[in-house]
């Protein structure tokens, strides 16, 4: 039997191979069909590179390990905001939040208040159900869908649409049809490496005693956002800050979507009501971090500390936080 810490480190460098081919050909389809790149950042990129945050989130309920699968989504949204700071760092030339488009503040507004519902159905005051899902997931659902229209919509009015397809080197610019094969190969190892990496980190956590909580939110999530990374940083080295941004926000309102999906999977009653209640100091910390990314798209400040902004600096630190508090519950969760 693999060594899980091996088959754990293989199953990550495949997902985070498998997710830059991903992303590299979803845009190619993008701008074959004459889509934007905001338009990518902000629906598309999310819709390929949280791949394997489903997969791997679908695994943990269907070995009913709730509280991976909840560490993994909200351990991926900070892990998903802290990336904030890895872009203003590498821009370099001022607070990142001044120089990017207003637009942000939409999907970071659909994630706090998809976070909030989740933080209400995990205190289990209203207890209602539909089926055998929780009425707070279907709400998320919906949230989601009707969020995703009004991106579409905003994009569509406020963004030029692109084509970039055309300032790609010769050897990228594959036909539309052979970018998407090339796209559903990549999701296919994705979906592998996912249910091999969750069955290696739910080992883990029984053979160190760290516990589900602090391993989902730790290595799960960090494991499952690296296309994320990949798809960020090459966005910030072309020059697409706002792409980067926008993959950042739409990844995060994609994760909690998948709440409700893993919901409708889990058959031990609402997942969110089978969770420790340790997830609702990440739930908040997710919610006051992107509140204040907020504020400072809307205020805009220029001052910044040691080359980032300070909405940044709080991004990385709460991430850091969360995981701190987490592993001294004792890793009893």
């Amino acid at each position: 039997m693999i060594n899980p810490w091996l088959q754990f480190i293989i199953s990550a460098v495949v997902i985070v191979y498998a997710g830059s081919k991903l992303t590299k050909n979803a845009a190619v389809v993008a701008d074959r069909i004459g889509i934007g790149t905001a338009w990518v950042g902000a629906l598309m990129l999310p819709l390929a590179t949280s791949l394997p945050e489903l997969v791997t989130t679908l695994r943990a309920v269907t070995i009913d390990t709730p509280d991976l699968a909840l560490g993994n989504i909200l351990g991926s949204c900070l892990y998903n905001l802290s990336l904030l700071a890895l872009i203003d760092m590498i821009e370099g030339r001022g607070p990142l939040t001044s120089k990017v488009g207003k637009g942000h503040i939409i999907p970071a507004s659909l994630s706090v208040i998809s976070v909030c519902i989740a933080a209400i159905a995990m205190l289990g005051i209203t207890g209602l159900k539909i089926g055998w899902v929780s009425f707070e997931t279907l709400l998320i659902a919906g949230l989601y869908f009707y969020g995703s229209l009004l991106l579409f919509k905003y994009e569509k009015k406020n963004q030029p649409v692109l084509t970039d397809i055309e300032e790609l080197p010769e050897s990228n610019r594959a036909s539309g049809g052979v970018a998407l094969l090339n796209f559903g190969i990549a999701a296919l190892f994705i979906v592998v490496a996912g249910v091999l990496v969750t069955d290696a980190l739910d080992l883990i956590a029984a053979q160190t005693g760290l516990g589900h909580s602090f391993v989902g939110s730790l290595f799960l999530a960090v494991s499952t956002s690296l296309p994320e990374t990949v798809t960020t940083v090459s966005a910030v080295r072309l020059g697409y800050l706002d792409m980067a941004v926008a993959n950042v926000f739409g990844a995060n309102f994609m994760n909690l979507f998948i709440i409700f999906i893993a919901d409708f999977v889990y058959r031990n009653g609402a997942l969110l009501h089978a969770v420790s209640e340790t997830h609702l100091f990440s739930a908040l910390l997710v919610i006051l971090i992107s509140t204040v990314i907020i504020f400072g798209l809307t205020y805009r400040s220029t001052e910044r500390k040691a080359r980032v902004g300070f909405d940044t600096i709080l991004a990385l630190a709460g991430y850091l936080l969360v995981l701190v508090v987490i592993f001294r519950s004792g890793g009893k969760l």
